[in-house]
């Protein structure tokens, strides 16, 4: 899999931003049957780009979109096999009860907004809106769960030849919204089953690449906002057996070196306790072998 955009909330362009990139979320499952694309951040662009002048044979193009959050899908309109006649697009995302994911999608192309309408778009384009279920995606096993965001938000697990990759953003701990004089048994036991659920989620996987926005300290400030700590990423990942962690979703905040700071204090960390879990930050153009 590569990563072409890992950065929340809003694009961060500069000098600051060079070596884990300023692009919004977007990586690609790479394979030589078919493109799959999780999310549709501004890393798209450059990644429809690379499929037009590079891979041009590759016309069958899944995206999965995690939510419709502006950060997830304001790449969209700049993803050139859109363009293209031959190229067939499916489109995945979570199910809406006032708006399909077509109409939310469409919306952000409209004349007033961008320049190029849908109707003027060239691929064959096809939408399937999901909830939790299982599906087939290009001869993939594709799980999903919902997450603990402020809008219906998706998780997705993929499995294929006997390896996993768990792909969890935005998402943060379930917990009492309700407040503390408000704690009751029935609230507590849901809360307990909801993040035993996401631990089931992403056991054992080879890769799970998940939101960590905030530094613990961080978090404390911003419970409600739909965004994991690196300390909540790192435990769960411990506690699961998961192979290897990319933090993602980097704060708009966040410069290369406080990114640096953050994964060499986590590495340190694991180090010294003797655990068997590779943690990193994920940057734009890496890429990871299964």
């Amino acid at each position: 899999m590569k990563f072409w955009g890992v950065r929340g909330s809003v694009p961060t362009p500069g000098a600051d931003t060079v070596h884990f990139g300023g692009n919004t979320s977007s990586l690609e499952i790479v394979d030589d049957n078919a493109v799959i694309i999780l999310d549709a951040g501004t890393g798209i662009r450059m990644l429809g780009l690379d499929l037009v002048r590079k891979r041009p044979e590759q016309k069958d193009i899944h995206v999965l979109f995690s939510h419709t959050h502006w950060d997830h899908i304001q790449g969209l309109p700049f993803f050139v096999p859109l363009l293209v006649k031959g190229y067939r697009v499916n489109i995945y995302g979570p199910v809406h009860y006032e708006k399909s994911l077509e109409e939310i999608l469409d919306r952000q192309m409209e004349y007033t907004y961008f320049p190029v309408r849908v109707a003027e778009l060239q691929a064959q384009i096809a939408y399937q809106e999901l909830k939790e279920e299982e599906l087939t995606v290009a001869g993939y096993k594709v799980t999903t769960k919902y997450l603990n965001h402020p809008v219906l938000c998706l998780g997705y697990r993929f499995e294929k030849d006997g390896k996993s990759f768990v792909y969890c953003t935005d998402h943060e701990p379930y917990y009492n919204y309700l407040g503390e004089d408000d704690t009751e048994k029935e609230m507590d036991a849901i809360i307990e089953e909801q993040n035993s659920r996401l631990e089931n989620f992403v056991r054992g996987a080879d890769l799970l690449v998940m939101d960590s926005q905030y530094t613990p300290e961080e978090y404390v400030t911003h419970v409600g906002w739909g965004h994991s700590s690196t300390k909540h990423t790192l435990d769960l990942a411990i506690k699961t057996g998961v192979k290897r962690v990319a933090v993602t979703h980097h704060d708009p905040e966040r410069t290369d070196d406080d990114e640096k700071h953050i994964v060499d204090g986590l590495q340190k960390y694991l180090k010294d306790s003797d655990v068997l879990v590779e943690i990193f930050a994920a940057r734009e153009g890496l890429e990871i072998e299964f």
